[in-house]
């Protein structure tokens, strides 16, 4: 189940707000990609969980603020997205539906008729998309076995052993957040 803070547009819509008051126009700015209509529309769902707060100055012309409401259990992910110079790309992990999973299950190198097996749904064609985004961000490595007939397996690499670790732990905090957010 993906929730809201797995999309990447909450994600970096929070990382900013965790710096301080931000009007939209402001979020818009650092936030390359993000159109206007997402943009308000991730705001009020963040805002209906509870997670960010808005405030209104009152008087003409009328300006709007969002601010995180306790930044204390945001504030691991927070720092985990800042510390990392990869943070889109752990966005578009955290918010893929087949990225983490399938990151987690080529720990030994196995063959992409093993992993269908092992990760049920998923198609042949996302499977091989996914596949080729994480050997393209080096967290995976694809091995051609000189066999008959030719045997291709994909496998964790260094990079990769090194990255899930982190990955995981933010999946952890959203998890978290969003069972503190439900109740």
């Amino acid at each position: 189940m993906r929730t809201l803070l797995e999309c990447k547009w909450a994600l970096q819509i929070i990382k900013n707000l965790a710096e301080g008051l931000k009007r939209p126009s402001e979020l818009l700015k650092n936030i390359s990609g993000l159109l206007e209509r997402v943009l308000y529309h991730r705001l009020k769902a963040l805002e209906s969980k509870g997670i960010i707060g808005k405030e209104s100055n009152n008087k003409y012309p009328l300006k709007t603020f969002y601010y995180l409401n306790d930044k204390e259990p945001l504030q691991p992910l927070v720092s985990l997205l800042s510390k990392l110079e990869e943070t889109n790309k752990i966005e578009k992990i955290l918010g893929s539906k087949w990225l983490l999973p399938l990151l987690n299950h080529p720990k030994r190198p196995s063959s992409p008729k093993e992993l269908l097996l092992v990760l049920p749904g998923i198609s042949e064609k996302v499977l091989y998309e996914n596949l080729n985004y994480l050997i393209a961000l080096g967290l995976i490595d694809r091995i051609v076995k000189a066999t008959k007939p030719v045997a291709t397996l994909h496998g964790l690499n260094n990079k990769g052993e090194e990255f899930l670790p982190s990955l995981e732990y933010a999946k952890n905090i959203i998890l978290s957040i969003w069972k503190k957010t439900k109740s």
